[in-house]
């Protein structure tokens, strides 16, 4: 007989309105932590403050707390057993209702005596927002910023016009359906490509020659648009473009 060995991944889900909400970071874990613990049909866990505190590494009374900031937000609900034990309910949409706070049997026992550990088998859904969501095309009549205008003149004006450059920068995005999240960014990145494209070419003579020093990177101004955004230069693979 050969014992089988299987790596479990487990982990919990929250709700985007309590990772976003105006909470402390030991609250949004601790309802992580309960999250491990909840029944999937009831939705309630009852881990003792001492389980909590150790699995959060922090002190009951930082569990205290954190479970009224929870609870303050409608996060979870809280109630004493004839016990003495404390009963959690999970709350996962705004506002009420005791959704499932993800994953589904089966249900394991726990350390804690009496404790039901949900180990959640479904992966968690793809709430991530697209990259460029927010990127827009660039606007009718493009106006750089006025500090850009005020800067302009003493950064490029002897090589460059601000016109003609607005004017090409505008062109060449209009024709490509360029989009950005901020184009004010991509001005200032077209402004210092323009100057390094303007700059007078020296031949040096090979007696004259030195090591190299501060050399530009050959594709810089492709690197630049990269990080904005823009990948229409980017050869595949380049830059880890796909």
């Amino acid at each position: 007989m050969h014992d089988n060995l299987a790596a479990e991944i487990r982990f919990s889900i929250i709700p985007e309105w309590i990772t976003y909400a105006d909470i402390s970071d030991k609250a949004i874990r601790l309802y992580s932590v309960l999250a491990r613990y909840a029944d999937n049909q009831t939705h309630q866990a009852f881990p003792s403050r001492d389980t909590l505190a150790g699995h959060m590494h922090c002190s009951a009374k930082s569990v205290d707390r954190a479970t009224e900031e929870l609870i303050q937000i409608g996060a979870i609900t809280k109630r004493q057993r004839h016990n003495s034990s404390l009963v959690y309910t999970l709350r996962v949409s705004q506002g009420g209702g005791h959704q499932s706070p993800g994953g589904s049997p089966p249900v394991s026992r726990g350390v804690d005596k009496d404790v039901e550990i949900t180990r959640t088998t479904e992966l968690e859904p793809n709430n991530y927002s697209d990259a460029k969501k927010n990127a827009t095309s660039i606007p009718d009549n493009y106006t750089p910023s006025a500090s850009i205008q005020d800067t302009f003149e003493s950064k490029y004006g002897s090589v460059l016009s601000y016109e003609e450059t607005v004017e090409a920068f505008t062109d060449f995005h209009l024709a490509k359906g360029s989009r950005f999240k901020d184009w004010d960014a991509a001005f200032r990145t077209w402004c210092r490509n323009a100057l390094n494209f303007q700059k007078p070419k020296t031949v040096i003579h090979k007696q004259e020659m030195k090591p190299a020093a501060n050399i530009p990177e050959p594709r810089g101004w492709v690197k630049d648009f990269h990080k904005l955004g823009d990948h229409w230069a980017c050869n595949p693979g380049e830059f880890g473009c796909k």
